[in-house]
């Protein structure tokens, strides 16, 4: 598994497609879809209490998946408690991936910094 992190609108999408070689059209916003690149993992754990079983059961059935998740710990810290519990869960969910990752990569204007694996 890669997990591929960054602000928005950092080029964390156009690497993993470069990387993978796979199009648009094998990417999803939802880990329950099975594909083989999902994105928008910190909007998409706004809706779920406890996303990492969601998660390890993607993994366990593509052990392959590249996952993409913007940053949000950064800046200032929200004043609506479940703003700032949303941002904990993302933060707490990306370290316990980057764990299981094989690979980790940090994109900034779209350069790539290798955190954990190889490329």
């Amino acid at each position: 598994m890669m997990l591929i992190v960054g602000g928005a609108g950092q080029g964390k999408l156009s690497f993993a497609l470069r990387r993978s070689g796979l199009d648009a059209s094998q990417v999803t916003e939802d880990p329950r879809a099975g594909k083989p690149i999902v994105t928008g993992l910190a909007d998409w754990m706004r809706g779920e209490a406890d996303p990492l079983p969601v998660l390890e059961a993607l993994i366990l059935e593509r052990p392959d998946v590249i996952l993409l998740c913007d940053e949000v710990g950064c800046g200032v810290v929200p004043m609506d408690p479940e703003d700032r519990a949303w941002r904990e869960r993302v933060g707490r969910t990306c370290c316990a991936l980057a764990e299981r990752a094989d690979t980790v990569v940090r994109l900034c204007c779209g350069i790539p910094t290798l955190l954990k694996g190889a490329l």
